[in-house]
């Protein structure tokens, strides 16, 4: 029985093809019915090849849904971009008739060209939706921007530019880094990416602001104000993401780091540009103008360093239990 099994198993792939040999057939199912094991491993092979098929048929449906909501999609991306060309053709006819300036036509088209970005793009892009609506609607927004600077005559169009970008590259860019070409350029250094984007575009929005204003008391305060912010916002960053600490002490460090920076910030500040001030006084039982603000830097010290102390404890008791 178990060198006929042997054989019989090894005939049950074509068996059950259907691609076997009569006298094969028959010696098959005589064997099956006579021999359980080999009976219930046909069964077996009939429901793995109907799961094959079912897979094989599921996923060509799922193909040709895709492939119809893309016809769909493209096909309402192009009847909306059709319906923003109306008013551009009216304020250009208008324009054109009226004999007046092109200047608030450009104006329109710019500002419609920013609404498309956000509508029309993600219907007619095949791939990348959120890459390429985000990068199109970043660009039309500058676009717009400066159009309007040009008919305002105005300088101040790379303060907003660069006011912009730091807030696109906040709100936009860390789900940019998780779409298929930049997730496969930046690899792991997704985190690396956004916090030095976001100083490359802080930097340049400060440096657009002193050269607008030409002030040198701007050139003097700023660095004094930017550089703690920047440095205290870097060193979390680094404990966050590259410390080997559990998550409640990197959560109880961050939270004491907030409160310290809190209370002295202020303090520190100004004696870096010169102003001689006291360190704030706390008084939780009198509450006035004067006293709102030494109360409240207190209490976000008191509260933050709290807070973190609890955090940091329960991040070393769990750390001791899991060792």
């Amino acid at each position: 029985m178990k060198l006929n099994c042997n054989v019989i198993r090894d005939l049950l792939p074509l068996y059950a093809d259907q691609i076997c040999s009569d006298e094969s057939r028959g010696l098959v199912e005589e064997h099956l019915a006579e021999c359980e094991d080999c009976f219930t491993l046909l069964g077996q092979m009939h429901s793995m090849e109907l799961e094959t098929h079912l897979r094989a048929e599921t996923g060509d449906v799922l193909r040709r849904q895709a492939s119809f909501f893309k016809r769909k999609s493209a096909v309402i991306g192009a009847v909306i971009a059709g319906i923003f060309m109306i008013p551009i053709l009216v304020c250009l006819i208008v324009n054109l008739a009226t004999g007046a300036a092109l200047d608030w036509f450009f104006i329109v088209l710019a500002s419609l060209v920013t609404a498309a970005s956000l509508i029309v793009i993600p219907l007619v892009m095949p791939e990348n939706k959120l890459l390429w609506t985000m990068g199109t609607f970043t660009a039309s927004l500058l676009l717009l921007l400066g159009v309007i600077c040009i008919y305002t005559q105005g300088r101040w169009f790379f303060i907003v530019a660069s006011s912009v970008l730091l807030g696109c590259s906040v709100c936009f860019l860390p789900f940019a880094l998780y779409t298929g070409p930049l997730k496969r350029l930046i690899g792991n250094r997704k985190g690396l990416t956004v916090m030095a984007s976001a100083t490359v575009f802080f930097a340049l929005m400060m440096l657009s602001i002193g050269l607008y204003t030409k002030s040198a008391e701007f050139r003097r305060i700023a660095p004094v104000v930017s550089l703690p912010i920047l440095v205290s916002v870097w060193l979390m960053f680094l404990l966050i993401r590259y410390t080997k600490l559990g998550g409640l002490l990197k959560a109880g460090i961050c939270t004491m780091g907030i409160g310290v920076f809190g209370f002295f910030a202020d303090y520190f500040i100004n004696i870096c540009i010169g102003n001689r001030i006291s360190l704030p006084v706390f008084r939780p039982f009198i509450w006035r103008v004067s006293t709102i603000d030494g109360n409240a830097k207190w209490l976000l010290l008191l509260s933050c360093s709290l807070a973190g102390i609890i955090l940091i404890v329960s991040g070393i008791i769990k750390g001791g239990k899991r060792d």
